[in-house]
């Protein structure tokens, strides 16, 4: 079945209402001016595309094997108007002919990376932009791009010449993931990433630039749904928690709050804090440790909320 386009997600609070903060509308007036020089970019480069194939004499010679084509249109759900960027898309470099998918990974690498941001922050503005950095980054990072090919099966239509090294490695991760076994420890074949990115920029340009409909087939390809929006809002609640905790002490006369570093590690997407607090009170030492948090001063107001909580 053929994709039937709507618009992305008009997102809404937990609570059923609209967002409406000036924060909110700064972003989204930075993510349509962030889209409308973003597609004059790719305009300019597409008219140069165009030139290449109207002049060059090899691009006639490379027609595709039909099935091939069929094949991953159906993968995709979307069939080509323009078959010549599917076959460029599937055109590794090592052919050495005037096309190769290195343009159309350049542009699908971005053109990703704003429709996943835009995607994300339709579907919850609450998030803060630490946050909506995270999600991008897990949901097109070379590793998951990489898994999203293995699984389709993507690497079979790639067209190369005397790659045999980089076919043996390829072969080994896509058949982990495919049979279920632990990959982590193998190497990540930089070649499937860029195959779904190469395809992301060839229907991108194929659909004249449009990020909705270009969304409404990736979102099913990347299996969007597989990640997970964090629930942890910041209120201002949880920001002003360490003022509230020391206001609180010196109304008590209590000794101050002292935090404490539990954890500071780098992780696969940057790095993870967790802080403690301890406060003396009238009836003992009261503690408490926070969640983990992606920067210093958000674990200690996770620490400092927390305590106010139990206090």
């Amino acid at each position: 079945m053929e994709h039937h386009f709507t618009q992305l997600d008009d997102g809404a609070s937990a609570d059923g209402k609209p967002a409406s903060n000036f924060g909110a509308a700064v972003a989204t007036v930075l993510l349509a001016l962030l889209l409308q020089i973003f597609c004059r970019c790719c305009r300019s480069i597409y008219r140069n595309h165009v030139k290449k194939y109207k002049f060059s004499s090899s691009s006639a010679a490379a027609n595709m094997d039909r099935s091939i084509i069929a094949a991953v249109e159906k993968i995709l759900k979307y069939k080509f108007k323009d078959k010549r960027l599917l076959e460029e898309a599937l055109t590794h470099s090592s052919c050495r002919e005037d096309m190769s998918y290195e343009i159309l990974e350049f542009i699908g690498d971005a053109v990703l990376g704003l429709a996943v941001a835009t995607h994300f922050f339709r579907l919850e503005p609450r998030l803060n932009s630490d946050q909506l950095t995270r999600l991008r980054k897990k949901s097109v990072s070379n590793k998951r791009l990489a898994h999203v090919a293995a699984r389709h099966g993507l690497n079979r239509f790639v067209r190369r010449k005397d790659t045999a090294p980089l076919d043996l490695i390829v072969r080994k991760y896509v058949g982990a993931v495919k049979q279920g076994d632990d990959h982590k420890n193998l190497a990540v074949p930089g070649i499937l990433a860029d195959i779904v990115e190469a395809l992301a920029g060839a229907v991108y340009l194929d659909l004249n630039f449009d990020l909705t409909k270009l969304w409404t087939i990736f979102k099913d390809v990347l299996v969007i749904d597989e990640i997970k929006v964090p629930k942890d809002f910041k209120s201002s609640e949880i920001i002003g928690a360490q003022n509230k905790l020391y206001g609180l002490c010196g109304k008590r006369k209590w000794g101050n709050p002292v935090y404490s570093e539990v954890k500071a590690e780098l992780c696969e997407y940057g790095m993870k804090y967790v802080y403690s607090v301890k406060v003396e009170t009238d009836d003992g030492v009261c503690g408490h440790e926070g969640d983990e948090k992606s920067n210093p001063k958000d674990a200690r107001n996770s620490a400092a909320y927390l305590l106010l909580r139990s206090l």
